[in-house]
Order: C-alpha cells, then sequence, then structure tokens
C-alpha cells in the first residue's frame, strides 16, 4: 500500500466515522488496523496488535474490533464469489449470525453462501459497503 492510498483511505474513514454516527467505533477501529497494516510495528506494539486482533468477547466492543480487522486485512478482504462471505467472515472475527446482521438476511442465508449458493447483488453491495471493499 502506497502512502497516497493510505491517506485516501484514512480520509474516507474520518469522514465517515462523522457522518455515520451509528457506526463510529468501527471506523475509529478501522483506522486503527489500517495504521498497524500501513506502519507495521511502528505503530503500536505486537501486544497491543494481539490483542486487538484475539480479544475475549467484552474486552472491546465488538464494532471496534471488527473495524481494526478490517482495517488490518484491508488488502485481503475481497468477495468476488459466494464462498468469499466464509473466508471474509472467518478473517474479521464475525460470527454467522453478526454477518447475516450486516447483511440483513438470515443466518441461514450466509451459511448458504459459505456452501456455494448465489448471492445476490444487493447482498454482495451491502458487504462492500460495510467494509469499504
Amino acid at each position: 500500500m502506497d502512502e497516497k492510498y493510505f491517506r485516501s483511505l484514512m480520509s474516507m474513514a474520518k469522514s465517515l466515522q462523522s457522518v455515520d454516527p451509528d457506526r463510529s467505533d468501527f471506523w475509529q477501529g478501522f483506522q486503527r488496523g489500517l495504521r498497524r497494516l500501513y506502519h507495521s510495528e511502528d505503530f503500536g506494539t505486537l501486544e497491543e496488535h494481539e490483542k486487538w486482533m484475539n480479544c475475549r468477547d467484552g474486552e472491546y466492543r465488538r464494532d471496534l474490533q471488527t473495524g481494526y480487522r478490517a482495517g488490518f486485512y484491508r488488502d485481503q478482504l475481497k468477495i468476488d464469489n459466494p464462498g468469499d462471505v466464509q473466508s471474509l467472515r472467518k478473517l474479521l472475527g464475525l460470527s454467522v449470525a453478526d454477518m447475516a446482521e450486516i447483511v440483513a438476511v438470515s443466518p441461514r442465508t450466509v451459511e448458504g453462501w459459505a456452501q456455494g449458493r448465489p448471492m445476490t447483488e444487493p447482498a454482495r453491495q451491502l458487504i462492500k459497503k460495510y467494509l469499504m471493499i
């Protein structure tokens, strides 16, 4: 990731944080994860990074942790086919229920995507919008 792309993503995340107060925690976590991705070990300690990546329930608010992971894994996020939803969900540490809530579908639908069932374009667009991919 080059500096120009990093700065553009940071600017976009800051703007979204201010205009979307319901998802402010996600965008705050996203910025922190993106900083860690870009600056590597020059941003935060390894212990802090591991804590953000592996925190137990309740240690951080869920949206902060999900945002951190989305920012840190920014270059690996994709959703080109239904099977990617399963990988993406696991990468971000989301449960089936969490992913279903994000996309406004039933958990059974998310499980179906993991098994290769077709994904609707509106669902794909919601996931892309949520994760800025």
